[in-house]
């Protein structure tokens, strides 16, 4: 039976409700004509093998009747039923690479004809393509004496290499053991298994739950099997002596903390003692995925402007008023694309599983994130991919869902999803907007004991488990109309499960209103009056978006704090001078401005945000004792080493306490980096005042 026969015959015996030949067409991305010889190949074999055939019902769709015992039986006998044992053309590009990259056995072209079962010409040709797809890395193929074919190219690219092709070919869930053994296995993931090593994977995911779980880092689970494979793939290269130069630069310094110490753990496991510079790619490696604060980034500048503008983008070109929801839009966009700026300065690309389901779902919003993608790639200096823009598609999908959500829902159920959080958030998010169902917690498969602790009814899984407690569905992680109608029947079947849930009103304007009142009533809200009021919504169970009531920059931003017509010799003194204003009047402490130096002499001039304009920053347990900024104009500008946007002739000093305190003075920044007109008069200003009139327009007089 041929693969895509058997990935069409899977999808009929997982469910138990009506399919359609358009529905099915758009999920294997076949035409419906390709799709109706498929659905005779199936019936053929299940007459052939005394089961019912798949029948066709007018006005609801195919359906194939069968009771569960014989479903899982054909379940574990279609993945061994493959028609042939020759390779199929990837598969003979992946196991060339295998051998090739190999480098405990020598591989001569002559014996791979014979172990691929391929003629001269055709092995000639998959070296051409596997050339062209190495070409994209830097990486040659050379015929040496003794040696036979062997990779050329940096060891840092190599590993990529692996780790792309791996991800593109191979089903990653089965390969790191959280696929249904009775699922469809292929060659190719065969071949991973049989060059990584099974048992190297089974102990690395372990020691990952061991270490990193049980340290409560914050890694999205969406990433975990990558970093599971990534770090088979280099443990299997330390192993054979391939590794890093120690020429090559690895920016990360090592730190004492879980991810350090998950590292130790394998190398004592594998008996590995690589060099200090492979102890800081690796790890650097693995932090990368880790959805960070910016208390762990010297990117989280970047990585908030970036988020406000795709916020703000993305709203304008869609016309759903994601403002409204930027709370949560924010923590989860911020924090990804944190972790992509990482990615992007080690040459890491994510793999995103769902990229076509999302780019075909929300088609709207995938397209709004990839007009954006230049701003990005400003940054970066490297393309965004595809699975990138669809990961951030997913929180504004995410965000869109529960914007039209009702306020009663009449079901109380936990989502399982092995895709990620944010994938499973998605999920959760249709199943309210569409079925009144209460999501009470988005969990992954090795959290399945949780759903015992919660108060919940029904299951709704992207995975195959076996937990016959309550009722459980099996879902696509995007619904498609095939589980839609699934879902329907589903609610049906259980219809006394039925509960009526109140969701929690928002109150930030109420609060707003309040504290407006009390100061028209000549009264003043301190601190201390604030947080009662707060203390006091919270009991009554009143949600409050804190990020809408966090200061202006006109609030922050003092007139002492404002220099103009400066002189200084470099970079370092225009960060120094603007600094100290904060420093006199004890925002910051001295130490905050080396900080500041020492990143950019480390990381460059990524703090020259916009054309002319540099806001100096670094991390808040640098020196920062509360929230302030200051701003000074230069006489003559000043180069920071940024092609794109120097001579910088405006700097602002930033001193932020938390990740979103200071977030409406950003985009108040943000509107002065895309209007060059106000910037060059604030730049021209002669005097305080005129440059306060500039900036808050008609607000100040």
């Amino acid at each position: 039976m041929k693969e895509r026969t058997q990935r069409v015959f899977t999808r009929f015996l997982t469910v138990n409700t009506y399919l359609t030949c358009e529905d099915l067409s758009k999920e294997f991305y076949i035409s419906e004509r390709t799709l109706r010889n498929e659905l005779v190949l199936i019936n053929k074999y299940l007459a052939e093998n005394n089961y019912p055939t798949i029948t066709t019902t007018r006005g609801k769709g195919l359906k194939l009747d069968l009771s569960d015992k014989d479903r899982e039986k054909l379940l574990a006998q279609i993945g061994d039923d493959r028609e042939t044992d020759y390779f199929r053309p990837n598969e003979r590009f992946l196991a060339l690479l295998l051998d090739i990259v190999d480098t405990t056995k020598t591989t001569i072209l002559y014996e791979m004809e014979e172990k691929l079962q391929v003629s001269k010409s055709t092995l000639v040709e998959d070296m051409r393509k596997l050339r062209l797809c190495l070409k994209d890395y830097t990486i040659s193929v050379v015929s040496l004496p003794k040696q036979g074919i062997v990779l050329r190219g940096y060891e840092r690219s190599i590993r990529s290499m692996l780790y792309d092709v791996i991800n593109s070919m191979t089903d990653i869930d089965y390969l790191m053991g959280y696929r249904d053994t009775d699922a469809v296995i292929t060659f190719a993931d065969k071949l991973v298994l049989d060059y990584l090593d099974t048992r190297v994977l089974k102990v690395i995911g372990e020691l990952y739950d061991d270490v990193l779980e049980k340290s409560r880092v914050e890694i999205n689970h969406v990433y975990r099997n990558q970093i599971i494979l990534f770090l088979g793939i280099w443990v299997r290269r330390i192993k054979e002596g391939n590794t890093l130069s120690e020429l090559a630069k690895v920016r990360a310094e090592i730190k004492e903390g879980p991810v350090r110490n998950f590292v130790d753990s394998i190398c004592m496991e594998f008996g590995l003692y690589p060099s200090l510079n492979e102890i800081k790619y690796i790890t650097f490696t693995i932090e990368s995925f880790n959805p960070k604060d910016m208390n762990n980034s010297f990117d989280w500048g970047t990585a908030q402007l970036l988020t406000i503008q795709l916020i703000e983008h993305v709203e304008k070109v869609t016309g759903i008023p994601f403002s409204q929801r930027e709370e949560d839009l924010y923590e989860g966009l911020y924090k990804h694309i944190t972790g992509l700026l990482s990615r992007a300065k080690n040459d890491l690309q994510v793999f995103n599983p769902l990229k076509d389901t999302v780019k075909e779902s929300y088609a709207d919003i995938y397209q709004a994130v990839t007009c954006f993608r230049k701003q990005i790639e400003d940054y970066t200096k490297k393309p965004l991919s595809e699975d990138e823009i669809g990961f951030l598609t997913i929180y504004f999908s995410t965000s869109a869902s529960q914007m039209k959500q009702e306020e009663q829902y009449v079901y109380q159920a936990v989502v399982l999803c092995n895709y990620g959080i944010s994938t499973g958030k998605l999920l959760a998010a249709n199943l309210k907007e569409q079925f009144n169902i209460e999501i009470v917690a988005v969990l992954s498969s090795y959290e399945l004991s949780f759903i015992d602790k919660l108060d919940v009814d029904l299951v709704f899984t992207t995975i195959s488990i076996d937990y016959p407690k309550k009722p459980v569905l099996l879902l696509n992680p995007i619904l498609r109309e095939s589980d839609k109608k699934e879902v329907k029947a589903f609610l049906l079947k259980n219809k006394d499960k039925r509960r009526t849930v109140s969701n929690k009103l928002d109150a930030t304007k109420l609060l707003q209103d309040i504290l407006a009142l009390i100061v028209e009533s000549g009264g003043t809200v301190t601190q201390e009056s604030y947080q009662k009021v707060e203390e006091t919504f919270k009991e009554h169970h009143l949600k409050i978006n804190t990020r809408e009531i966090q200061p202006m920059l006109q609030d922050i931003l003092k007139d002492s704090n404002i220099l103009l017509k400066q002189v200084c010799k470099d970079w370092k003194e225009a960060i120094t001078k603007a600094a100290q204003l904060l420093v006199k009047e004890e925002v910051i402490e001295e130490r905050y401005i080396n900080a500041m130096i020492k990143s950019v002499e480390e990381f460059g001039p990524y703090i020259v945000v916009g054309k002319h304009l540099a806001l100096a920053h670094a991390r808040p347990e640098d020196g920062v004792n509360k929230l302030g900024i200051s701003v000074m104009t230069l006489k003559e500008p000043v180069n920071f080493g940024n092609q794109d946007n120097d001579p910088v002739k405006i700097v602002f000093c930033l001193a932020a306490v938390d990740s979103y305190s200071h977030l409406n003075m950003m985009k108040n920044l943000i509107e002065l980096i895309n209007d060059e007109e106000k910037l060059d008069q604030l730049i021209t200003a002669q005097d305080v005042n005129t440059f306060n009139q500039v900036l808050y327009g008609s607000e100040v007089m």
